[in-house]
């Protein structure tokens, strides 16, 4: 009887060895469930006056003459820093801010600052990750693919709704590579999927859909390569 129940618990555990082989092989790297949590913050006048100071063409040529107008300012651009785990941990250096206003470009955007560079986001994401001389890597592709969908939601929507991650696949990058990873996503209470097209080790595309069809496609600007750490 105890051979037997050896032999047994050696079988199971070589079931075990070979699920986890099939899918390392298959692209699927295991995650557990994972809430993002997003804050908002208003941010202050004086803030805003950083922000319009260190980028003055954010500030159209009708509204030149109140270019050190805190009180206008403040009240044309309403931007708020946003706050998550997954932007901290992939751009320490970099902030984030959201800008609801009656400017062009259209409200709601997300907006990265880092040093004397602003990025519009999602667009600008491959830019941003140049200038931090990284690229997209199979190592790191899932973890830049959350940033992603917490930077498009920023720019789509004037509140956040809570965002939880429920599983992720990826496939083995070649120079092209139409869905590199994907993410299941939920949005709120809605269940998404979240698709990324790679080129040349930056993001090409972006688009989520649900059980009803597409809901939205991104295109991201490439930028000329992407030398630097994965």
């Amino acid at each position: 009887m105890r051979r037997s129940k050896n032999v047994g618990v050696a079988l199971v555990g070589l079931l075990v060895v070979a699920a986890i082989s099939v899918a390392a092989g298959s692209g699927r790297k295991p995650q557990k469930e994972q809430q993002a949590t997003v804050t908002l913050r208003r941010i202050s006048g004086s803030e805003v006056m950083d922000i319009i100071h260190k980028f003055p063409e954010m500030v159209p040529s009708y509204l030149a003459y109140g270019r050190n107008d805190t009180e206008l300012l403040t009240d044309v651009y309403s931007f708020s820093e946003v706050t998550a785990a997954p932007l901290r941990r992939v751009f320490p250096s970099a902030r984030f801010y959201e800008y609801q206003g009656f400017t062009a470009p259209p409200s709601p955007y997300l907006m990265a600052v880092d040093g004397d560079k602003r990025y519009r986001m999602p667009g600008g994401f491959n830019l941003l990750l140049q200038d931090d001389g990284r690229k997209v890597t199979d190592k790191n592709i899932i973890e830049l693919a959350e940033v992603l969908v917490i930077a498009a939601i920023g720019s789509e929507h004037y509140s956040y709704p809570e965002i939880t991650f429920l599983g992720s696949t990826r496939t083995e990058m070649e120079e092209w590579t139409t869905d590199a990873a994907q993410l299941k996503v939920k949005i709120g209470a809605q269940a998404e999927e979240w698709h990324f097209s790679v080129l040349r080790n930056q993001f090409v595309g972006v688009s989520s859909s649900n059980d009803k069809g597409l809901i939205m496609d991104y295109l991201l600007n490439m930028v000329e390569s992407l030398p630097g750490r994965g």
